[in-house]
């Protein structure tokens, strides 16, 4: 209350040295209007507060402001109303503006500056919101770019803290819902975090970059989500497009010059992680119109790229990378049930699973494939449905060596195809080193190569065949050919 009644008679004795109002035509209201100058509120100079504060007639609350400036041009500019208010601002140093508009009732809203041209701005409309903010450093590299935080909050019960050490840091949030929580930490020089719009109710994002320049973007639509992202290292870029319920995303980079992108995620109970330990890696899913979809994608290493795209309903993808220039990429268009693991460990590795592609008539259901490589120069690709719709259908391969190679296409329904290759330079193609083509129902295709340089051949075509091929040694030839 001793800051209200220093408010009121700072007010009073405005009032009377201008000489067009007298005491008692102060409104009977707590609604307090009044500029200071620096002669009356900050010792140095260039500073500048202009406070308006109205709260209900015959409250038993008010609103009530603390405001401290400490240096050079600094301008603080406070509206408040409503009712229980609190706001705290203090600012030192020189060139700082800090900007608060609060509407509603039970708002805490909290600033603290410590650099050279800092900027805060907070608008809220809503009940019992919470923003907290603390900026520290001298600016960006060579004083260019400058800590900025703009948030904009429209709802009641929601959580904003912001902490940015020192450099040119950048934070930009805009909340639209209820009961929603944002925590974002950045220490080092030169970030960057927008969340940008979060529409929804009880949705959960924590961003905590440390390094230089990273940059992280979100955009999230929808009820109970939650979104952490992790960034330790330099140049990291994460921007992610959310709508849905119930989604679950972690992303965490470490290394230099990461990427973690999408810009289509849409349906519900989805969960995405992604952890990304090294340099120079991207990852990039994306999901269209489905549900229950779960993908996992770990990389460590250098240069890995990977890719997941869905359209349907209870894909689940799990991705891992370990080694040097790996590439994977699945594609579930139009397809149902998938599962897809793929796992490589060696260098220079690439796996390619297809299923129904292409087209809104290419449906595939009910796949399986399974993917492991371990050893160097490993190529593995499956495509799964090519103008034919296929479903059942169950591959599981596994190559450990140098040099082996699979390219398989298969079109047909309630296929099982099994092979395994173990050494070096084993092949499974067809009879002009293309891809192994098995069309037709009900095939059973297993193949299994152990040695160096063995050699699978030939076409697949025709209705309930078996076919199991075992080659043990090197240089093994095996042509299979059904109609």
């Amino acid at each position: 209350m001793k800051m209200k009644k220093t408010k009121i008679a700072s007010a009073l004795l405005l009032v009377a040295a201008t000489g067009w109002a007298s005491a008692q035509e102060i409104p009977a209201s707590k609604s307090v209007d009044f500029n200071a100058s620096a002669d009356f509120v900050a010792a140095a100079e260039g500073n500048e507060i202009t406070l308006t504060q109205t709260a209900p007639e015959g409250n038993e609350v008010g609103n009530e402001s603390v405001l401290s400036q400490e240096g050079d041009l600094n301008a603080i500019v406070v509206e408040v109303t409503g009712d229980a208010n609190e706001v705290l601002a203090s600012q030192m140093q020189s060139g700082n503006t800090f900007f608060a508009s609060v509407t509603g009732n039970g708002n805490f809203l909290e600033s603290e500056q410590d650099s050279l041209d800092s900027t805060a701005e907070f608008v809220v409309e809503g009940d019992d919101n919470l923003v907290s903010l603390v900026q520290l450093g001298d600016g960006g590299p060579f004083g260019f770019i400058f800590s900025r935080s703009i948030n904009s909050i429209a709802g009641s019960g929601n959580t904003l803290s912001v902490y940015q050490g020192d450099g040119g840091n950048w934070a930009n949030n805009a909340i639209a819902g209820n009961d929603n929580t944002v925590f974002v930490d950045q220490s080092g020089d030169w970030h960057e975090s927008y969340v940008r719009e979060l529409s929804g109710d009880a949705n959960l994002i924590d961003v905590i970059q440390d390094g230089f320049y990273n940059i992280s973007d979100l955009t999230v639509v929808g009820s109970d989500n939650e979104v952490e992202v992790d960034q330790d290292g330099d140049e990291n870029l994460i921007t992610w497009n959310m709508v849905g319920d119930g989604n679950v995303l972690e992303f965490e980079q470490d290394g230099d010059g990461n990427e973690i992108t999408t810009g289509v995620f849409e349906g519900s109970d989805n969960e995405v992680n992604i952890d990304q330990i090294g340099d120079v890696n991207l990852a990039t899913v994306e999901t269209i119109g489905g549900g229950v979809n779960t993908f996992e994608i770990n990389q460590v290493g250098e240069g890995n790229v990977a890719y997941a795209g869905v359209i349907g309903l209870f894909n689940e993808f799990d991705l891992t990378q370990v080694g040097d220039a790996n590439e994977i990429s699945t594609v579930n268009f139009d397809g149902w049930f998938n599962t897809v693991e793929i796992e490589q460990d060696g260098d220079a590795n690439l796996a390619l699973a297809q299923a129904g592609i292409g087209d809104a008539a290419y449906v595939a259901d009910a796949n399986l494939i399974e993917m492991s490589q371990e050893g160097n120069e490993n190529i593995a690709s499956v495509e799964l449905a090519r103008d034919i719709t296929s479903s059942g259908n169950e591959i599981m391969v596994a190559q450990t060596g140098e040099l082996n190679l699979l390219d398989l296409l298969v079109n047909g329904n309630d296929n099982v195809i099994s092979v395994m290759q173990e050494g070096a330079g084993n092949w499974v193609t067809d009879d002009m080193g293309g891809q192994f083509v098995i069309s037709g129902d009900m095939n059973t295709f297993e193949v299994t190569q152990m040695g160096n340089d063995n050699l699978v051949t030939g076409s697949i075509t025709g209705n309930g065949g078996t076919v199991s091929v075992t080659q043990v040694g090197d240089y093994n030839v095996a042509t299979v050919v059904q109609m």
